[in-house]
């Protein structure tokens, strides 16, 4: 094997020694990845022994050539479990040179006895009953880091019937922690939009596999199990199947929302109720999806009570309870001041998940302030907001001219780079634009779910707006008006 390096010749060493006195697993699969021509017989007359070895020797020499510079890590080890060879890439992963590899075990997951000791019973297992074991676990680096790799170890028996082995690794933590930042999200999600008084819904390739309390009670379904799992076709009207699957293609292909329609759906028991429906393309666990949101044109249907009227209360009030809350999230030297009249709001459920967009829009505003420093003013009001000024909040189309609560968060000559405006909305914000702010993709979906909507613009001067509209209620009885409550904080 001449032109190999030592570290490729200790390799093929191993592999020659794990193929005697029969064929091992791992040489059957590179013969198959590295085919050698057998030299005509009639040209170079060879005895059967001296032709299996040339063989032999070709296919191990390509295999450490193999193993020595593969992209992925690759370690080799004996019966008693520790590595006896380690390739380059293998030493790059865990940050280690080759030398103080060599000698010591795999340790899969150090922090975790318990997840440790089921990660070795499963290869121990899968080894001795000669089959290959595959499993994903975390590794400590050299540095403290900790990794997550996705790990295939063969069995390779050597020659004197000892079982050795061969541990290919691929390093996993983006995904791994893409998936965490996943899971996170969709946990805000639930929980922002889960006491909404709207329906809301999600399908995934044609099927439901979200709906909140109020979509279950709008369907007459008394647990999620009745509705999760079925076509979301089953339960639109057929008159309507063409208009959805028209919608349905048109968010696929392009991405875009689609505005609210009139449809009407099929409760569980047959019957019909109109309603005003607003489709997004959103992502669930991965995939593409839809979300639904909307609200039923009639309140009262054949077999359900008429919901009782929700209680009413001072948004404004909401904001000065909050106050402690905010002034932890903000800037540390910034100055935060209040400017709060009248607010009355309905409240149906639980005040968390307002109480979650409010804190939220102030951290984003916040974080637009340069070096931290700049004054933040929240502030409310009820308006009367016309369609010409409801165009401008974020989802564009869905609400109606009317009385609206709006609370600003203004950041005094706070700025946004352009790129980072334009994907204040995106799920991934936080990840692209460090420092910036949390985004504003849970804050859009809690404030879509109760009737509202989101705008962001330049201040009057300089700075960042973001604005909040919630359809306002009639005045909360008792209880201080709130007007005029100011509050600074240096």
């Amino acid at each position: 094997m001449t032109g190999l390096t030592n570290r490729e010749t200790q390799c093929g060493n191993l592999v020659t020694q794990a193929s005697r006195p029969e064929v091992s697993q791992l040489q059957r699969n590179a013969t198959l990845a590295f085919p050698v021509r057998e030299p005509e017989p009639s040209r170079v007359p060879q005895s059967p022994s001296t032709s299996s070895s040339i063989c032999a020797a070709a296919v191990a020499e390509r295999l450490a050539r193999f193993a020595s510079r593969a992209q992925q890590a690759i370690f080799v080890g004996g019966a008693d479990g520790r590595v006896e060879w380690a390739n380059e890439s293998a030493c790059r992963l865990c940050g280690f040179e080759c030398e103080e590899i060599v000698g010591r075990r795999l340790q899969l997951f150090p922090d975790d006895p318990v997840a440790q000791d089921a990660a070795a019973k499963h290869v121990e297992t899968r080894l001795a009953a000669g089959e290959v074991a595959r499993l994903e676990a975390s590794l400590v680096a050299r540095d403290g880091r900790v990794i997550w790799i996705e790990l295939q170890v063969t069995p390779v028996p050597a020659a004197d019937g000892s079982a050795g082995w061969v541990a290919i690794a691929s390093d996993v933590s983006e995904r791994k922690r893409a998936d965490a930042a996943l899971a996170e999200s969709e946990e805000r999600y639930r929980r922002l939009v889960e006491d909404s008084p709207e329906p809301a819904a999600v399908h995934c390739g044609g099927v439901v596999v979200y709906v909140n309390r109020a979509a279950l009670a709008l369907l007459g379904a008394s647990s999620p199990e009745a509705v999760l799992g079925r076509p979301v076709f089953e339960f639109l009207h057929p008159d309507y199947h063409g208009l959805a699957a028209e919608r349905i293609l048109k968010m696929e292909t392009l991405g875009d929302p689609a505005g609210p329609v009139v449809e009407k759906l099929l409760r569980l028991d047959g019957s019909p109720v109109d309603v005003e429906l607003a489709a997004t393309p959103v992502l669930w666990r991965g995939k593409p999806a839809i979300q639904l949101a909307g609200h039923a044109l009639c309140r009262t249907f054949e077999g359900m009570e008429e919901p009782r009227r929700a209680p009413v209360m001072d948004f404004s009030s909401l904001v000065l309870e909050l106050a402690p809350r905010i002034e932890s999230r903000i800037a540390p030297r910034a100055a935060l001041t209040f400017d709060l009249g009248e607010t009355p709001v309905a409240l149906p459920g639980s005040s968390a998940p307002l109480a979650e967009l409010i804190c939220s829009l102030a951290a984003q505003a916040s974080a637009a302030l340069p070096r931290g420093r700049g004054a933040l003013r929240l502030s409310t009001r009820t308006r009367e907001l016309g369609a010409e000024e409801l165009a401008a909040f974020a989802p564009r189309a869905g609400a109606r001219p009317g009385r609206y609560l709006v609370f600003e968060a203004c950041a005094n000559a706070g700025a946004l780079a352009p790129e980072a405006r334009r994907r204040l909305f995106d799920a991934d914000f936080a990840r692209s634009f460090p420092g910036a702010g949390p985004g504003l993709r849970d804050a859009l979906a809690s404030a879509r779910t109760q009737g509202g909507g989101l705008r962001v613009e330049r201040g009057a001067r300089s700075g960042l707006r973001i604005a909040l509209a919630l359809p306002a209620a009639s005045s909360p009885q008792g209880g201080s008006s709130g007007l005029g409550k100011r509050r600074q904080r240096r």
